[in-house]
């Protein structure tokens, strides 16, 4: 009896592995691609803020260069006049409030970078975590029914030995 119900045990415990198997497989593969999906988008946005951060700078280097020529600062030949010291004052105000704008303007850009990032983000990621509980869950599954298997194994071969007959004639 213990021959047939290993047998029938290591069959069983045989087809839980290779199902469970191939669940991981497939949980790793998804797991892999949604990753590599968090990756990408990480990388893209992380472009598109560097891309916006120099052309923030570029546009206030322009706005200063701008207001020095409309002052009379800087002369038709790019070169910087010789100021006065109210004409400073004047330069010096200007450029703070050019500087306090482009702060706040990269500020607001910056929080919404931050909350586009975080509404793309945030589903990939809790698929991807939902993901790797899976995968954990498989991989405690798999090593519970290897166990069982290998259990089976040995109770079938503990039972094959019980149905040997004895030739020795020791009864």
């Amino acid at each position: 009896m213990g021959f047939l119900s290993g047998a029938y045990g290591k069959l069983m415990a045989g087809k839980l592995v290779r199902d469970l198997q191939y669940q991981m497989t497939s949980v790793q593969s998804r797991l892999r691609r949604v990753t590599r999906e968090v990756g990408d988008m990480e990388k893209m946005f992380q472009s598109q803020e560097r891309n916006l951060r120099t052309q923030m700078q570029s546009q206030m280097q322009n706005s200063s260069y701008a207001m020095m020529f409309g002052m009379g600062i800087l002369g038709n030949n790019g070169q910087i006049q010789q100021m006065q010291n109210d004409q400073y004052q004047q330069y010096m105000m200007n450029q703070q409030a050019i500087q306090q704008q482009f702060a706040m303007a990269q500020n607001v850009w910056q929080d919404m970078f931050e909350m586009q990032r975080e509404s793309a983000l945030q589903p990939l990621k809790d698929l991807e975590e939902s993901l790797q509980t899976e995968k954990d869950n498989l991989e405690s599954r798999l090593k519970i029914a290897q166990a069982e298997y290998d259990a089976k194994k040995e109770e079938e071969k503990a039972g094959v030995k019980g149905m040997t007959p004895d030739y020795t004639g020791q009864g």
